[in-house]
């Protein structure tokens, strides 16, 4: 397990100015659902965004509410991350104090019942030792506050991923990104919270997007994002494997609406493959 968690930390660390693009922007869309389901921010709120990636909850956040003079703390144990965050949270002007460190989520070294809202958007998964890092939610959350804890049910993208390996590398083992089983299980994801002290936990299904503005786009950022994995292949299968990936993914992407980044009201037409999100709600 702690070889997956190296590997994914480097990985994210080195993708970490791409990091947007090659999450299709699902990461963001999830984020946006988390603040409108979350308490609403107020004055002495203090807010975790745990394993923050580029700040994205912390910027979701800022756009909802300039004007409150909250506080967020974001941490990532990926020190590119952090820096990322730094940067485009920063930039937003608002009267919300800030704080950034590089901080593993199973290793929180704020005190005990801290946080009045607590997120950790699609992070638990990738923790060293998740069943540490949900202690580390239930020890610093305020009692009375909120705790929201995302995973993944299906990752959409993977299947015509995977459906593209099959004409190239019929029988090459198909690709895996470094994440248990487990996560992928709502029962899996509530037992976590709640062996961890964690109460009320109430886990429900949130249907995003990995998209872009086009399926050439998409097939394109998948074919950076799993790069990786694609090192040893020749020059003609990568060829074909593209041609494959886009074939599949023309099959299964559909058009989607979506807020454009820092321009409030403003809407565009992009193209996404549908991903389920698991979305946990606790309290303490």
């Amino acid at each position: 397990m702690s070889d997956k968690h190296g590997t994914a930390i480097e990985h994210f660390d080195n993708l970490s100015t791409k990091y947007e693009v090659l999450t299709g922007g699902c990461t963001r869309e999830l984020a946006r659902y988390l603040i409108g389901i979350a308490p609403s921010f107020a004055a002495d709120s203090k807010v975790l965004d745990n394993a923050c990636g580029n700040g994205i909850v912390a910027q979701e956040i800022l756009s909802k509410n300039p004007n409150v003079p909250l506080s967020i703390a974001c941490t990532d144990g990926a020190s590119g991350m952090v820096d990322l965050a730094r940067h485009a949270v920063q930039v937003t002007k608002s009267a919300v104090t800030l704080s950034f460190d590089v901080v593993p989520g199973e290793n929180l070294t704020f005190p005990d019942d801290h946080f009045t809202h607590s997120i950790t958007n699609q992070g638990i998964l990738f923790f060293k030792d998740g069943v540490k890092g949900a202690q580390g939610i239930y020890r610093t959350l305020k009692p009375g506050g909120i705790a929201i804890v995302t995973t993944w049910k299906d990752l959409g993208y993977m299947k015509p991923i995977h459906q593209a390996q099959k004409v190239v590398k019929p029988d090459a083992a198909l690709f895996r990104i470094p994440i248990s089983e487990d996560w992928f299980s709502a029962a899996y994801l509530e037992k976590t919270l709640s062996e961890a002290g964690l109460q009320d936990v109430k886990v429900h299904e949130k249907k995003v997007h990995y998209a872009a503005k086009s399926v050439e786009d998409i097939c394109g950022n998948l074919v950076n994002l799993f790069s990786p994995f694609l090192k040893g292949w020749s020059d003609e299968e990568i060829v074909e494997f593209k041609k494959e990936l886009k074939s599949a993914a023309e099959k299964v992407a559909v058009k989607v609406d979506r807020p454009v980044v820092g321009k409030e009201g403003e809407v565009e037409e992009v193209v996404g493959i549908e991903m389920i999100a698991l979305v946990a709600v606790a309290s303490k």
